[in-house]
């Protein structure tokens, strides 16, 4: 088992401010190489008194510097965790329990998951296996006390060798480059494990250790792992001094120190791109380069698209902030527009190297166009038999210009537009001009109806789909019974009716007492309110007063239906008259009790459980009534049909 005794409490506390050695992080000078750094970064921490050893290897030339006691041993502390699981990769038991330990042992440095794994990848002798398998004798040896993992012996020319190795290895680095890259900034322990490279640099696979498993008794703090895009292995193992903030901040320090501006010096040009514009199908790349080799001289920057040579340009614009950060001369900014096509387009800039060196890769960026122009339905409210669509269109090939879109009903032509409105959130995201929002209403009919929006292209490719969305307009009428009021022996009904399928005529409606027809007819009274709501015109209102006799009445309305659909309750309520009666009313008036031949009667029986709207007898209205004329099973409460049928104005809510 390793030793813990230094992982005591208040130790999480006092690494996660450890940061405390003062290292200015000086840009790379002409000639720096990764050797030099590393001699700087050895010969800072031995001048306060530790001993240490840092190696970097590239990945790609195989190149190897070092400085300090680089093939000396080292206490591991945590970083043989990667042995346990290169071993388990390699014979092919990383799955199940053993992966979600292993990841947890790896990401976290988590030593519970590290025993539990340790027997199973072959205890002690698992360097020694990992030195076989990879070839690499230099690595170290088992642990001077058995079973004492902290205690295995490593040399950082060994563990540089190991990584090298490792990561040419699919099998192994798919996995264990995976669980590096996602190391937690505080391990298990509660420990602040972002010292030494992870401090000095970004986007490092990391495995660290810290411990006092060293044989002479001192702290140990390793920092290991591979940056510069995973190119690099780099390695800082250092002893002595003081447990915790004051060693840890001595690795950071040496990292600093290796890794000037943030990498790995080398004959390689350096830079990168500063901002991907794109305007339509024109995408302009700007950015710096300069060669370590050849400060002051300007460099040819190629552009890839998918892979293929597209075009080119010298870096002729000055960059003061990188003259002044390399002490340099000369410009070494640059900028290029590309005109792209229609389809996936992964560009890609190059920095052509001068001297020794490679050519660097300065970024990637995948932008995908279509000549098809791009857009869709932000909302499409419903007001009656109107629908309002509002959304956007924009074509790459006119990025400044306005799209003309068009809508279909039921694949029927119903009406276009062009792109009149502002909007700033589609220009930035696009980089185009003008105005890229539309709104437009369409009329629908009654029933179900599928409502699509299309943006008519300009230059290459084809009109596009916007989106399609479906509205139902009730094939019944709708409408609200909105007051019943008793007046001495009367009693005064007032509401509203509205059919789509003649939205802009009156509706028949039809008021029944106590399950005789006492009076209908077409809606006759003006409610702005509704036309206002609903988008018609015409007369929906009705207003009629009946004298009753003394006692409760039940008092229902109904909208006579226009084609396709039934007729539609619009409400029933339960009066009560107190006054006198007077005699028993009269059939209604000529003018408002038509013959019986033009009775609103309906084109489709109501349903079930509405009372059934024939039209009432000259001689004999009881023999009209309803089949039931029980309130309980013919007549809800007093109130609309549903939400849905009352309009958003008229009426009582």
């Amino acid at each position: 088992m390793p030793s813990r005794l230094l992982r005591r409490v208040g130790v999480a506390a006092a690494v996660a401010g450890m940061i405390t050695v003062a290292v200015t992080a000086l840009p790379p000078g002409a000639g720096a190489t990764p050797a030099s750094d590393a001699g700087r970064a050895v010969s800072y921490a031995n001048g306060h008194g530790y001993r240490t050893s840092v190696a970097v290897l590239d990945t790609q030339t195989g190149q190897f510097a070092g400085a300090g006691d680089y093939n000396s041993a080292y206490a591991s502390e945590s970083v043989m965790k990667v042995f346990i699981a290169t071993r388990l990769l390699m014979t092919g038991q990383m799955t199940g329990w053993n992966a979600t330990t292993a990841y947890k042992m790896i990401t976290q440095s988590d030593d519970a998951s590290a025993d539990a794994l340790y027997g199973r990848a072959g205890g002690d002798g698992v360097i020694n296996w990992v030195k076989s398998a990879l070839g690499i004798p230099s690595l170290g040896s088992p642990p001077l006390r058995p079973g004492w993992w902290g205690g295995t012996q490593i040399t950082a020319s060994g563990m540089a060798k190991f990584y090298n190795a490792i990561r040419h290895r699919p099998q192994v680095w798919n996995w264990l480059g995976n669980a590096m890259h996602h190391a937690t900034q505080y391990g298990s322990d509660g420990t602040y494990q972002y010292f030494g490279i992870p401090s000095a640099t970004s986007g490092a696979a990391i495995k660290q250790g810290w411990g006092g498993d060293d044989a002479a008794g001192q702290p140990a703090f390793n920092s290991t792992g591979v940056v510069n895009g995973d190119r690099y292995a780099v390695v800082i193992l250092t002893q002595g001094g003081v447990y915790g903030s004051p060693i840890a901040g001595m690795v950071t320090a040496e990292a600093r120190l290796l890794m000037p501006g943030g990498k790995i010096a080398n004959d390689d040009p350096d830079g990168g791109v500063s901002a991907w514009s794109l305007h339509g199908r024109y995408l302009t790349v700007s950015g710096w380069a300069i060669d370590p080799d050849d400060l002051s001289s300007q460099l040819r920057i190629f552009f890839y698209v998918n892979g293929r040579p597209f075009t080119y340009v010298d870096t002729a614009r000055p960059r003061a902030d990188i003259n002044a950060y390399y002490q340099a001369s000369g410009e070494h900014g640059f900028s290029q527009q590309l005109a792209l096509s229609d389809g996936t387009n992964l560009v890609c800039a190059y920095a052509i190297n001068v001297g020794a060196g490679s050519n660097t890769n300065l970024g990637c960026r995948n932008v995908p166009l279509s000549g098809v122009p791009l857009g869709g339905i932000s909302s499409a409210p419903q007001q009656g038999l109107t629908t309002t669509l509002s959304g956007w269109a924009f074509d790459y090939d006119a990025p400044d210009s306005m799209v003309l879109v068009r809508a279909y009903v039921n694949g029927h032509y119903a009406g276009g537009t062009l792109t009149t409105t502002d909007r700033e959130d589609i220009d930035a995201a696009l980089h185009g001009t003008g105005t890229k929002g539309f709104s437009l209403t369409v009329r629908t009919p009654t029933g179900l109806s599928t409502i699509c929006a299309y943006a008519l292209n300009q230059g290459r490719g084809a009109t596009a789909n916007l989106g399609c969305i479906k509205r139902r307009v009730s094939q019944s009428p709708i409408g609200r019974m909105d007051t019943v009021q008793v007046q001495a022996n009367a009693v005064s009904i007032s509401g509203w009716a509205l059919d789509f399928d003649t939205p802009d005529s009156p509706v028949g409606y039809l008021i029944d007492i106590d399950g005789h027809h006492s009076g209908w007819g077409p809606t006759p009274v003006s409610r702005p309110d509704v036309n206002t709501a609903y988008g018609v015109t015409g007369n929906h209102g009705f207003q009629r007063s009946f004298a009753l006799a003394a006692g409760a009445h039940r008092v229902c309305s109904y909208a006579i239906n226009a084609g396709p659909g039934g007729n539609s309750l619009l409400g029933c309520q339960t009066v009560t008259v107190t006054a006198a009666s007077a005699p028993s009313p009269a059939a209604p008036a000529a003018s408002s009790a038509p013959a019986s031949s033009s009775a609103p009667a309906s084109s489709s029986a109501p349903a079930s459980s509405s009372p059934a709207l024939n039209a009432p007898s000259s001689s004999s209205p009881a023999s009209s009534a309803p089949v039931s004329s029980s309130p309980a099973s013919s007549a809800p409460a007093a109130g609309p049909l549903s939400a849905s049928t009352a309009p958003t104005s008229p009426g009582r809510g």
